[in-house]
């Protein structure tokens, strides 16, 4: 699949193997090995005597080293794999029941987008609430043992009809630069592990701070593909207000929800309007 534009300095910007999507897979492997000690520490409390075994723990760390204590290193790896395969399964079974629900229809690829070397399908869905999020399911071809990750783009009705034609592009870049760092496969996967087990705090902060960070990663993809941060940050504004009091679906351009959600979407409107000023990336005319 071909870029919409000759423009090399796009297809640079969509190079599939940018180099923190190995940072990103790192932090999400070593999330995994610490909830699987979180998880033994935890059966250790429960099994050895609450409180007490918690004291223990503390004071005496090697009882958690102990031959004795192999079997709660058992348990516990055994929980975190349990909840490990049930966040993949929920993130797989809600992107399928999303498609299945909402029933959405293709949408034509913008012209100005160039298209990374990997299937992505972008579709529209039926709804008033200005919504863009994407999501990652693994697809099974036949006759292949290997399986395909499918990349999936969905777009609101509400989103598309508030927005002027280089705002959608703008939000559409905005979503390909989440695609590009592979937030579908990791991102999501990740908040769900740490929904799933809500009492570790140290998965909840790591979920949140990741969040943060691609979500502004995904504002500077955007406007290195449009050369539009105005744009950009306009669609945001205008999203933020068609959203406020209402409940959103899933994860989407906003980011996360809430007052710490609002205070990040008014700092990203603020970052794009100094990326504009600053002469960095020169707005190329409408139209």
């Amino acid at each position: 699949m071909g870029s919409g534009t000759g423009d090399p300095r796009a297809e640079v910007s969509m190079r599939d193997g940018p180099s923190s999507i190995g940072t990103f897979r790192a932090t999400v492997l070593l999330l995994a090995a610490w909830s699987i000690v979180a998880t033994t520490g935890l059966v250790f409390v429960l099994v050895e005597g609450g409180v007490r075994a918690f004291d223990v723990a503390v004071r005496e760390p090697g009882t958690l080293f102990a031959r004795e204590a192999l079997f709660l290193w058992g348990l516990g790896a055994l929980g975190a794999l349990v909840v490990f395969v049930a966040a993949f399964g929920v993130t797989q079974a809600v992107g399928r029941g999303l498609l299945r629900l909402l029933r959405p229809e293709p949408l034509p690829w913008p012209e100005r987008l160039p298209r990374p070397s990997y299937g992505v399908r972008l579709l529209a869905f039926d709804s008033p609430r200005p919504e863009a999020f994407t999501f990652a399911l693994l697809v099974r071809d036949p006759g292949r043992l290997r399986a395909r990750r499918d990349e999936v783009i969905l777009l609101s009705r509400g989103l598309l009809g508030s927005l002027a034609p280089e705002e959608q592009e703008a939000a559409i870049a905005h979503e390909l630069g989440h695609v590009r760092e592979l937030d579908g496969r990791y991102l999501t996967f990740l908040r769900t592990f740490a929904r799933l087990l809500r009492w570790d705090p140290i998965l909840a902060v790591a979920a949140s701070r990741l969040t943060r960070r691609e979500e502004f990663r995904a504002d500077v993809d955007a406007v290195e593909l449009t050369r539009r941060p105005r744009a950009l940050a306009r669609a945001l504004y205008k999203v933020s207000r068609g959203a406020s009091g209402s409940p959103r679906l899933l994860a989407s351009l906003l980011g996360p929800g809430g007052r710490q959600g609002r205070a990040q979407v008014e700092e990203r409107i603020r970052r794009l309007i100094e990326l504009a000023e600053s002469g960095r990336f020169p707005e190329e005319p409408v139209g």
